[in-house]
């Protein structure tokens, strides 16, 4: 049997024609049901409350508030398309350290603070596209706090900065 040699870790968004029932399907198939771990620890997202029979977690993954009006943009937001980003993003984090790919980014994965807590941080970004997925332990557990396309002027280079400090810290 011949190895195949990996070229990217994640693809494509998911296309802009997707119902609002086949993200959420997507949703609980590879997310709520998807068994994703790190560091030992099952991956979890919020499940309360439900708005429009759907469970909090999913909106965390595919929509945002606008903070001067409170209102919660519902789908079709960029965001939501990369939902499929999530699952290869947590899967193969730990083959970039081995990788030789050169072509390919990397995953990059960092912890920092975060009020009495700890974040954890996963970035991937490429020539088209920057996707964080931001974790949190609560008490035993690894929930996802949130995850979003990366599309606002300069914030990629905010986190870029932050993943650099890390880099830095953890070296000492």
């Amino acid at each position: 049997m011949i190895a195949a040699k990996m070229t990217k870790c994640v693809y494509s968004p998911l296309s802009k024609k997707i119902t609002d029932d086949e993200l959420y399907d997507y949703f609980i198939k590879n997310i709520y049901y998807g068994n994703l771990k790190i560091n030992g620890m099952n991956i979890k997202v919020f499940t309360t409350p439900f708005e429009d029979n759907k469970m909090q977690g999913y909106f965390h993954l595919t929509t945002k508030t606008k903070k001067q009006f409170g209102i919660k943009i519902r789908m079709k937001e960029p965001r939501a398309y990369f939902i499929n980003y999530i699952v290869p993003m947590i899967t193969n984090y730990l083959m970039c350290d081995n990788c030789d790919n050169i072509k390919c980014n990397k995953i990059k994965i960092w912890t920092v603070p975060y009020k009495n807590t700890k974040r954890t941080k996963l970035l991937y970004s490429d020539d088209k596209y920057s996707y964080i997925i931001i974790l949190e332990k609560i008490k035993n557990e690894m929930y996802i706090i949130s995850s979003y396309l990366i599309d606002e002027p300069g914030y990629l280079e905010k986190v870029l900065k932050e993943y650099s400090e890390y880099k830095k810290v953890s070296k000492n």
